[in-house]
């Protein structure tokens, strides 16, 4: 693994592109671990060791957004959440590589949304992307999925590693409370970005019409790219793309 992150590391430094990292499983996944303490016992040190280049060199590492925040030492800081502002956008990346989002990370992401300018918009980057209504596909490709756990784990052995524990944590659910509360027209949160499906797909975030009023600035966002045809909207959707290793992207454009 540490010399595939290097390979990688060097073609993404060489290209020059400005980038925000957030882990994938497969990213830290190591399979054959059958006596590791859990199923996601290897990500934090992975993330921590072999993947820090990439953490180091995101714009998210040391962003303006952190002084909101205050004196905010967690050790979660940077690598399991981030943030940083381009041209007025607020983007916030947040690990659930291990399906869940937890309570730092929920307190971190309810600081940044509730201290946001109202003129703000902000962009979730997450890897696996969250159940939302709409969304149907099996547990393992969903955060927050009421059935995820270990009697739904198929691949456990397959890849040498402990079962999932038996249900979702509270703060993962309560993340996806947050976000939908906060979700465009009535709130600052205009997107989620995720992949992991290795799929193009589109799904509202946005509460029902009839739920929520309109507040503060309105914006709208214009996605291009995926699968499905160009569109314009002023609520907020999760959008999940199919893998960029098939030459798949997607272009938001926020105004």
């Amino acid at each position: 693994m540490p010399s595939n992150a290097i390979l990688l590391f060097g073609a993404v430094a060489r290209s020059g592109t400005s980038f925000i990292y957030t882990s994938g499983n497969h990213d830290w996944l190591l399979e054959g671990q059958q006596g590791a303490s859990s199923y996601d016992a290897a990500r934090i040190p992975e993330l921590a060791s072999t993947l820090r280049p990439f953490y180091e060199q995101s714009l998210s590492n040391g962003g303006s957004c952190y002084m909101s925040l205050g004196d905010w030492s967690r050790p979660g800081a940077g690598i399991l959440y981030g943030c940083t502002m381009v041209k007025g956008l607020l983007l916030l990346f947040i690990d659930n590589s291990n399906y869940q989002v937890d309570a730092d990370q929920l307190e971190f992401t309810r600081l940044q949304v509730e201290s946001a300018s109202k003129d703000t918009p902000i962009v979730i980057l997450l890897h696996i992307p969250l159940m939302l209504p709409g969304a149907t596909l099996a547990a393992k490709e969903l955060c927050g999925h009421a059935q995820w756990g270990a009697a739904t784990d198929t691949l456990w052995q397959v890849e040498g590693r402990p079962r999932w524990p038996a249900g979702n944590l509270q703060s993962t659910l309560d993340f996806r409370d947050l976000l939908q509360a906060k979700a465009a027209p009535t709130g600052p949160v205009v997107a989620v970005l995720s992949g992991h499906t290795h799929e193009d797909a589109v799904v509202s975030l946005s509460l029902p019409a009839d739920a929520c009023e309109p507040s503060g600035r309105s914006w709208t966002v214009r996605s291009e790219g995926g699968r499905e045809k160009t569109q314009e909207v002023s609520g907020a959707l999760q959008y999940t793309t199919h893998t960029a290793a098939e030459g798949a992207y997607r272009v938001l454009t926020i105004y």
